[in-house]
């Protein structure tokens, strides 16, 4: 083989590397964000706190905030203004029935209204922060509320994510999802009620994409096992006395 000959060779060849480096590199770019690794380097959270005891309100309230992660972090702030602010109309609202019904009963025992949310932390990376909020709130009536708002982000997208995007390529995933969180769940509720005549689990986790709103992303396990936990709130599965549910399962 003379120079020329061998000289082309090396430059098909090199051409031909280059190609498969770029074709890689731009598939590797497809690949959603929350399906991809998570990475070794795991986002420091710094806690904001607000506390108000100013009558008739008692407000305590932890929320996470990340430093760089401006997107997220107003979205986290976003939500908890949203509570703060229908927290306050709906009691006011309620304390102000209370009084025209029975100002003397008012004046006589006054009216306080909690407010208290909390949040379980999941995977906390460069490509994903999941986390869900925990919230109680008494804004008058017979008892309190308690429910979840989940804020599940896309870092190097700027979005939030979606179950579809998780489960992209499986069309069937509600009924997987359903199925393994109603088996888990009937197990959970004959547990604690002794039985599942009271509830309504089929309903609750039937395969309907608001049935499973409420999830937090988890961080892979030491065997790279990655999971999902599912929240069911008071009343949507079982009486609420039950209290609410969760479900973990593998994604």
């Amino acid at each position: 083989m003379n120079i020329k000959k061998i000289i082309t060779v090396v430059i098909i060849l090199v051409i031909l590397i280059a190609a498969s480096a770029i074709f890689l590199a731009y598939k590797k770019n497809l690949v959603p964000t929350v399906l991809a690794p998570e990475q070794s380097t795991s986002l420091a959270i710094k806690d904001t706190q607000i506390t108000d005891n100013t009558k008739p309100f008692k407000i305590d309230i932890v929320y996470p905030q990340i430093a760089g992660l401006d997107e997220f972090n107003q979205k986290a702030k976003t939500i908890i203004e949203k509570e703060i602010n229908d927290f306050k109309t709906n009691s006011l609202a309620n304390d102000e029935a209370v009084k025209k019904v029975d100002p003397v009963a008012y004046a006589k025992y006054p009216r306080e209204y909690d407010l208290n949310i909390g949040y379980d932390k999941g995977r906390v990376d460069e490509n994903v922060v999941s986390i869900v909020f925990n919230v109680y709130n008494f804004e008058g009536g017979a008892h309190g509320a308690s429910y979840f708002v989940p804020l599940n982000y896309d870092v190097k997208n700027k979005k939030e994510i979606a179950l579809t995007d998780i489960f992209s390529n499986q069309p069937d995933y509600l009924q997987k999802i359903s199925s393994f969180c109603i088996a888990d769940l009937t197990k959970q509720i004959t547990d604690k009620l002794g039985d599942t005549g009271g509830a309504w689990i089929q309903d609750g986790a039937g395969p309907v994409a608001d049935n499973f709103q409420f999830f937090l992303i988890n961080p892979s396990t030491s065997s790279g096992q990655a999971t999902l936990t599912f929240y069911f709130p008071q009343y949507q599965v079982a009486p609420g006395a039950a209290g609410d549910f969760q479900v973990t399962m593998p994604r």
